[in-house]
């Protein structure tokens, strides 16, 4: 700006020097009156103009220097006061000099290269962001100015400290309750039930005390726990070992007992807190117990623990109550819907056929739904052969029937699902005023939105089970065809890997209840047999099988092939039997767009945990997901970290 002024006016004092020169040779060469008093007017005016430029030149040029001089003299002490230090770079990214403040605190960076001193740095040259670094234990928010090359770096050390202390006071609020309490008491002699109650309850205590918890009893099974985002942070390093050192010590008194946690954090409402908390706790419960489920406002849920199976209740009162008032439901409605998940296996149609039955004990007509384009294969097979007897024409509908039929006083009964992207028919599910649940997975974070009535029982090996179970809590007869308890035996035959993994007393209970029925054991066994081409197809997988890590192993179709997804999880099941192998998982592409991966393990390994990191489900042994990568080659470097990662986060 100063450099433009003086320009214009050296350009104005020259143009009033030429126009003084013309009217003085004017005058010399042509002398009269009229020149020279021209000469003399030119000569005055220009004099008091060239006055009168210079002067408004020096007061602009004065006042602009004032504050030029102001800076220079005090801008050491003003970067200094705010903590502000400055690093001029060359063309090359060569360090060439640093201010004051930065050389007093001991930086000696001159002639170094600018992103091998800081390489978190090199960002700043791709775009125009701040980033944060740390300098000799201070931390500092750092801007680039390309056009100067110079850093300029503000030391924000205090505002950090503050700001984690402040987060770190952050309240979160917990519940904690104790798995399978009620029962471990009720069946223990009176020492071993004073010994369960004392240790339980003193080692919650000791936890609380240990680690700076608020916790206060308000059930004989369930604690409040306050604590902040400090501890919270604490206790996610340890991976939550309560949960381990909980169980194993109930196991050195012969009780078979866990711990369940809710923690609701990242709200400044405790109201919110209490909620996100409730909520946690009854999604950790749903899921089997023993493992700890966080909701926090605005972010995904994180999981942590799950390392045991479900262990299986041993009162029967919840099966009586859920039998009882799912009977009431059924006489209230004067149509019942029945419907499973997609590509729908014989647990699912199974259990299907079974709730079709408790609805026709009285007297209701339910109808079956099934999508003949969304079936496994040997379900389909067997699906096909009802509908073509006259005893099930017109009780086994399409969706699409059943979206025409179904009105404001009928009953949807969802069966081996609870997550409406599964559902055969999401449009049936938001069309239905009122639906029941009931299911054997582990609880994700999807769910049915607002059933009358849920029964979800991690611990039943399959929803067959848990249906035909409540059959012996009702006074009618339920009638079941000899087909009918065969396909359901073979349901529970799927789920259980032919009574090998999941399975409880109950199990073989129901399973005998299904013989009593007429089911043809043999005729189940045949129903899930393969053919030649199937058993070629589960030999080339299982070819290409390979261990990773500890008793671990990953086996993976064709790139170029189909496979079906039950034809997965037999591999599973089968390459499961190898001896010191703790789980399997199978991938393989479904369509072309598709690659599924069917997961099985043992008892040490929690395979829903890690197929829910890439957007899965299932149970504690037996799980699966689907996901639309280009190759199975990605997919198996996304399972391999998965796995890395589920590791990691048990130590």
């Amino acid at each position: 700006m100063i450099k433009k002024l003086m320009q214009f006016r050296n350009m104005v004092i020259v143009l009033l020097t030429v126009e003084v020169v013309i009217s003085l040779l004017v005058y010399m060469f042509f002398p009269s009156t009229i020149a020279f008093a021209l000469m003399v007017y030119i000569f005055i005016k220009n004099i008091l103009c060239s006055i009168a430029i210079y002067y408004i030149h020096q007061t602009i040029v004065e006042s602009n220097y004032s504050v030029q001089d102001a800076l220079h003299a005090e801008a050491k002490n003003a970067l200094i006061f705010g903590g502000i230090g400055l690093i001029k770079y060359d063309e090359n990214r060569n360090i060439e000099w640093v201010s004051d403040l930065l050389y007093e605190l001991g930086l000696r960076v001159v002639g170094k290269k600018l992103l091998e001193w800081q390489p978190l740095l090199a960002t700043l040259f791709e775009d125009d962001d701040v980033r944060t670094i740390d300098i000799n234990s201070r931390r500092y928010e750092v801007y680039n100015s390309k056009a100067t090359r110079l850093l300029y770096l503000k030391d924000v050390t205090d505002l950090t400290t503050i700001q984690k202390e402040y987060t770190d006071q952050q309240l979160c609020v917990a519940y904690l309750t104790i798995d399978n309490y009620d029962d471990s008491i009720e069946y223990a002699d009176e020492q071993k039930s004073v010994m369960i109650e004392t240790t339980s309850r003193q080692m919650i205590f000791d936890w609380a005390k240990d680690n700076g918890i608020i916790l206060k009893r308000y059930k004989e099974d369930g604690y409040l726990a306050i604590f902040n985002e400090r501890i919270y942070r604490k206790q996610v390093e340890v991976h939550f070992s309560i949960l381990d050192e909980f169980k194993t010590k109930m196991e050195e008194i012969g009780a078979v007992m866990s711990l369940s946690i809710g923690i609701g954090r990242g709200s400044k409402v405790l109201r919110e807190l209490d909620e996100l908390a409730f909520s946690a706790i009854s999604l950790s419960y749903s899921r089997g117990g023993d493992q700890v489920a966080v909701k926090t406002l605005d972010e995904e849920i994180r999981y942590f623990g799950g390392n045991s199976e479900n262990s299986e209740k041993a009162n029967r009162v919840r099966a009586r109550v859920i039998s009882q008032t799912l009977a009431s439901l059924v006489k209230q409605s004067q149509n019942v819907f029945i419907m499973g998940h997609k590509q729908s296996d014989l647990d699912s149609f199974g259990a299907s056929l079974a709730v079709a039955k408790f609805v026709k004990a009285f007297e209701k007509y339910a109808y079956v739904i099934v999508d003949e384009n969304s079936l496994e294969e040997k379900t389909g097979n067997i699906a096909r052969r009802l509908m073509a007897e006259d005893l099930y024409k017109g009780k086994i509908i399409s969706p699409a029937k059943a979206i025409d039929l179904i009105d404001e006083d009928a009953l949807l009964i969802c069966v081996d699902n609870h997550k409406p992207a599964l559902a055969i028919s999401e449009e049936l599910l938001d069309k239905a005023e009122k639906i029941v649940v009931i299911d054997h997975h582990r609880r994700g974070e999807d769910f049915v939105d607002s059933p009358i009535l849920t029964y979800l029982e991690p611990a039943a090996s399959s929803t067959v089970e848990l249906v035909v179970e409540l059959f012996e809590y009702q006074r009618v007869e339920i009638e079941v065809l000899p087909t009918e308890a065969t396909v359901m035996y073979a349901g529970m035959l799927v789920d259980t890997n032919y009574f090998r993994n999941h399975v409880g007393s109950r199990t073989f209970q129901i399973a005998s209840k299904l013989k009593e029925k007429q089911a043809n054991v043999s005729r189940a066994y045949e129903f899930l047999q393969d053919d030649y081409k199937t058993t070629q197809e589960k030999m080339s997988i299982s070819a290409n099988a390979y261990r990773f890590g500890n008793g671990i192993l990953i086996a993976y179709g064709n790139e170029e092939e189909i496979y079906t997804r039950p034809l997965l999880a037999k591999v599973g099941n089968e390459l499961l039997n190898i001896a010191e192998i703790k789980a399997v998982f199978v991938a393989g592409r479904v369509d072309k767009d598709k690659i599924a991966i069917s997961a099985r393990s043992k008892t040490e390994v929690n395979v829903q945990l890690i197929m829910e990191k890439l957007g899965g489900g299932g149970h504690f042994s037996m799980a699966a997901c689907q996901v639309e990568e280009k190759t199975v080659k990605e997919t198996i470097d996304k399972l391999e970290e998965a796995i890395d990662q589920y590791l990691d986060e048990r130590g």
